[in-house]
């Protein structure tokens, strides 16, 4: 998990540069002015989906990770805690739903706990659990976007097995 401000991006170090020119190329489409639900950026390989919706507890939530996708998650509204937890942290995980690629759980071992602000945003690598979407103070309605990146466009072999 890499977290960071969206004001800061050039300055983040540790971010593949292909990453970075990624990330800035899908927030200069502007997704705060954009309807909700999914735009492409390079077609099935790099992708955003836009949405608003409320948070909630964290126990009415489940974990997800991805095998295939990094998740990108920048708060553009509101306030709003995720927890996480490193590779191979997921308890029990349901079945892989490839089509989709996603698997959830509903415990992580080590949790860990971060509160984003708008302009922040989390990277989420493959196999990496998290349950975005929680109430962070009080309940409230976010608007959100999640860049979708595949593994592959980043030259890199599956994260996960």
């Amino acid at each position: 998990m890499i977290l960071g401000k969206v004001t800061e991006l050039s300055a983040q170090s540790g971010i593949a540069p292909q990453l970075l020119a990624i990330i800035k190329q899908a927030l200069a489409l502007r997704p705060e002015t954009l309807s909700a639900g999914r735009h492409e950026i390079d077609g099935d390989d790099i992708f955003m989906n836009v949405m608003t919706f409320e948070t909630a507890e964290p126990e009415s939530k489940r974990y997800e990770q991805h095998r295939e996708y990094l998740d990108i998650q920048v708060l553009l509204n509101g306030q709003e805690r995720v927890d996480f937890g490193p590779l191979g942290a997921a308890i029990s995980p349901d079945i892989y739903h490839e089509d989709d690629d996603y698997l959830l759980c509903d415990a992580v071992s080590p949790r860990q706990t971060l509160h984003l602000q708008p302009g922040m945003f989390a990277i989420f690598l493959p196999g990496e659990p998290h349950k975005p979407g929680c109430i962070s103070e009080t309940a409230q309605a976010i608007s959100k976007v999640v860049i979708k990146v595949s593994y592959r466009c980043l030259g890199s072999e599956s994260f996960t097995s």
